[in-house]
């Protein structure tokens, strides 16, 4: 997660940095393509919308540089090794077997063990949720397109930015009743992430993404019916 790159930056090092080297140095044959997990945090607070694969990258924290420099290691290395690498900046990425520190999850676990919800920004963030399933179904068809550069980039999106005040109460209303409290914002934190995804679209043909409150559900079905709120 981004907030923990600030409690200590080394382990975003050796684990997105030296590790992602390793793993590249580890190959003993020769893919057809490398594709990469990135994140949109690399264009941190730009203010304009939406995000596109040529903008400047300028970001705000270790998590974000850290995947900026696997990109230029990307770029480099493509060149050396005669390696297709594809790089994909995901977009707040969510769904059942999300990461427990991610927005969905937090609040569950804030429903289910009667504890307060702290809303960073006062509510007033706006983030490119984009669920799991769809992230997946992109994937597939990437892997079997083929690809002109030696190195290339990605958005993977829904491009359908969602107001966070908006959701946690649609969430209070519709899955269950937890006590939320608003602080201020975060230094981790960008304001909006709205990405634009033409680019794979373009690669893959047209794609239908999930509504935001079906998925919602779904995850909390998931949610429930596993009782990850009892997990400790």
């Amino acid at each position: 997660g981004v907030r923990y790159s600030f409690k200590n930056p080394i382990k975003y090092i050796n684990t997105n940095i030296n590790g992602f080297v390793n793993l590249i140095e580890s190959l003993k044959f020769k893919p057809n393509y490398f594709f990469y997990a990135s994140s949109s945090s690399v264009y941190g607070d730009l203010k304009k919308y939406p995000t596109k694969e040529n903008f400047n990258t300028l970001p705000l924290n270790i998590y974000g540089i850290s995947k900026v420099v696997n990109e230029i290691i990307s770029n480099h290395i493509s060149k050396i090794k005669k390696i297709n690498f594809i790089g994909l900046r995901f977009y707040t990425v969510f769904g059942p077997w999300g990461r427990p520190d991610m927005f969905l999850l937090k609040i569950f676990n804030c429903i289910y063990n009667k504890k307060t919800f702290e809303l960073n920004n006062y509510g007033n963030h706006e983030r490119d949720f984009t669920y799991i399933e769809d992230v997946i179904d992109i994937l597939i068809m990437m892997m079997k397109k083929k690809y002109n550069k030696s190195h290339d980039i990605f958005n993977i999106c829904a491009s359908k930015p969602q107001n966070i005040m908006k959701l946690a109460k649609y969430i209070n209303k519709n899955i269950g009743k937890y006590k939320i409290k608003k602080i201020t914002k975060h230094n981790a934190d960008v304001l909006k992430t709205h990405g634009s995804n033409k680019k794979i679209l373009n690669l893959i043909g047209s794609k239908k993404f999930k509504n935001i409150g079906k998925a919602i559900k779904i995850t909390h079905n998931w949610y429930k019916e596993n009782k990850i709120y009892k997990i400790k």
